[in-house]
This record gives C-alpha cells, structure tokens and sequence, in this order.
C-alpha cells in the first residue's frame, strides 16, 4: 500500500513539471511623465497708506508802530550881487578875390575816305551723276531634320530609414557638498558605525555635514528611427529628331543712278571804300571870378552884475510814528496721509512635465518545443506575468 501511494505521488509529479510554464527575465525601457515643480521668485511694489504728523513753521504778519525823532532842514534862500569883467568875441565876415583860369579842351570831329580790295567766297551750285552700287538681301527658308538628346526624368521609389529623433529634457541628481564644520553634541549620542548609544562631554564637535542635492536638467537626444518611402529621380537620354526651319539671307548688287546737287565755291575780288571819323582837340583858356569868405573875429571887454541866489538851512525836530510789519513764526502740527511703498516677495510654482527614461525586468514565458507542435495544448500567457519583478 505504501509503495503504491508512493508510485502515485511521483507520477504526479511528473505530470505537474511537464504542464509547469518556464519564464525568461528581459530588460525593457520604461518612461514615464514625471510632473517637476519648480519655484521663481516676484517681486512686487505695494502701497501702503501711512498717517504721518509733522510741525509746519506758519508765518503771520503782525502790525506794529515805532515812534522815532527827525531832524528836518528848513531852507532859507537870500541874493547877493557879484560883477565881473567878460570878454566877448565878435566875428566879421571879409571877402577875398581868388579868381583863376581854366583850360578847356574842344573836341572837333572831321570824315577821310579809305579804299582797299576784299576778297569775297561765293558758292555756285552745280548738279552731277552719281553711280551707286547697292546690296539688296534677299532671304529663303528651307527644312532641315536636326537630332538632339533629350534627358527625361524618371520617378523611383526607394526605402530607406529616417532618423526622427528628439531630444528631451532629463533631472540628474548629484549629492550635495561634504563639508565639516562645528555643531553643539548632547551628552547622549548614536554610534553611526555600530548603532550604540554612547555618552560623551557635551559641547562643540567638528561634524560632516552634507549639502543638499542639486538637481540638474540636461537635454539628451532619443531615437527613433522611422522607415520612409522616398521618391528618387534619375534622367534617362532619349534620341529625338525635329524638323526645323533654317533662313538663309543672300545679298545681290543692284546698280542706282542718281542725280545730287554740289555747292562750289568761288573767290570774287571788291573795291570797298569806307569813311573813317577823325577826332582832333583844340584848348580854349576861360576866366573864373571867384570871392571866397573869411572870417575874422575879435574880442570885446564888458561888465556884468550877477544875482546869486545864497541859501541856508535851518535844522528843526519833528516826531513821527511809523508803522511796519512783522513776519511771526508759529509752529502748528499738520496730519497728512501718505502712501509708502513696500517691496513684497512672493515664490511661485510653476509645474511641468519631464520624461524619465527607466529599465524594468519582466518575465516573458518560454513556450517548449512539444507544445508548438500541439497548438491545442500551448498554455495562455496570463497578464499578471507581465508585472516587473524588480522594478528599477
């Protein structure tokens, strides 16, 4: 009985590791959206109402009066007689004679003649024959067959693979800076290096410390390969033959008879006789009678009486009253509102989306051999398979 249940469990199994499904591990590319949040910073001015006190110096005018002594000058104005000699000049008026003779040159004009020969050109006209021999184009079409080469393009289409790339936006993270620096230690302390609590003098230590991370985006250039249809076109020479009309010009001589007129010149010889004015001038003395004027002036001695009027002053008190005006300063508090302004910082999120690029292990099962050649027993693949084992 025992060796039969034995038996039965082996046959089983055997039975369960030839239906067990075998799985491979792959490696496939994963990327995902990730939202990355970054801050910047505003700053804005705002306004704000202030009520402020101040003490303004106001100026009023006030009224005063001064009473104040003037000594005034009274004038008094008497005449005296003063006489004195004076000489006072006389002019006379005398003529003198200061004629004198003047030349004057009169001018008498008188005709002579003056004969001499002029040689003088005339034109005759005169006509003649004239013998021209002239070139008359005469032209003529004919057809003439001309071959030529002819390049027609021809359209192929030809696959090849295109890159479609991009690039994209990728955050490396790199450990922020060690450095050392003193910090304040408890008394009670954990051992990093074997997790025991320790008791120490409390006070300054020197301690590694570590920066934060600094985030760094870099653009990186993905792949993507695309396989495209492109039209190419080539030339291909064709051998053609037109018929093209060729104009050939001849010339042919044709003899003119005509008849031009022809100016000749010739040489007459004239007597002319021409009247030449002739100027001559003759002096002519005249007398000018001329009285020029002088004036001759002496001196005449005579008294005179002169009134001078002579004034005194008399100094005499007087009081007067005068009023002025006096600027007094007062000081009065003024209340005024005011708008100060004030720099206010506010940080603003600003979100976007950045790929990540990552390596996720799946298991993909492998189909035995027996089995692809039943189709009716190859096991269905069950989609929990596909779920990463190790995600990265």
């Amino acid at each position: 009985m025992f060796m039969a249940a034995t038996v039965l469990t082996a046959f089983v199994l055997a039975a369960a590791s030839s239906q067990a499904t075998t799985y491979r591990l792959e490696h496939v590319p994963v990327i995902e959206q990730i939202p990355f949040t970054t801050y910047k910073r505003v700053t804005e001015t705002q306004f704000v109402e202030e009520t402020i006190t101040r003490h303004e110096t106001v100026w009023e005018t006030e009224r005063r009066e001064r009473r104040f002594t003037v000594a005034r000058q009274v004038p008094e104005t008497s005449y005296t007689e003063h006489r004195y000699t004076v000489q006072r000049p006389v002019e006379e008026t005398v003529y003198q004679d200061t004629s004198f003779n003047v030349t004057r040159r009169v001018p008498e004009t008188t005709e002579r003649e003056e004969r001499h020969l002029v040689t003088r050109q005339v034109m005759e006209t005169q006509e003649r024959q004239v013998l021209e021999t002239r070139r008359v184009p005469v032209q003529e079409t004919t057809m003439e067959e001309r071959v030529h080469m002819v390049n027609r393009p021809v359209t192929n289409f030809v696959e090849q693979v295109v890159e479609r790339g991009q690039y994209v936006n990728q955050v490396q993270a790199a450990p922020g800076q060690t450095y050392s620096r003193l910090a304040w230690h408890r008394a009670n302390y954990i051992d990093p290096a074997t997790g025991e609590s320790r008791w120490r003098i409390p006070g300054f230590y020197w301690t590694d410390m570590q920066g934060p991370t600094q985030h760094t985006v870099n653009r990186v250039f993905q792949p993507n390969p695309v396989l495209e249809t492109v039209p190419v076109t080539t030339t291909v020479q064709e051998r053609r033959v037109e018929q093209i009309p060729v104009t050939r010009t001849t010339f042919r001589d044709e003899q003119v008879v005509r008849t031009e007129q022809v100016q000749v010149p010739r040489v007459i010889q004239e007597e002319v006789v021409r009247r030449i004015p002739v100027t001559t001038y003759r002096e002519i003395v005249e007398r000018v009678e001329q009285q020029t004027p002088f004036t001759v002036r002496r001196m005449v001695t005579e008294e005179r009486v002169e009134r001078i009027p002579v004034t005194t002053f008399r100094t005499v008190l007087e009081e007067r009253v005068e009023p002025y005006e006096v600027q007094v300063a007062r000081v009065v508090p003024v209340t005024r509102t005011v708008q100060r302004p004030v720099t206010v910082t506010n940080w603003v999120p600003h979100t976007y989306m950045m790929e990540q690029r990552r390596m996720e292990v799946r298991r993909i099962p492998i189909v035995p051999v027996e089995t692809q050649e039943t189709p009716i027993a190859r096991p269905t693949v069950d989609p929990a398979d596909q779920i990463p084992m190790f995600p990265e």
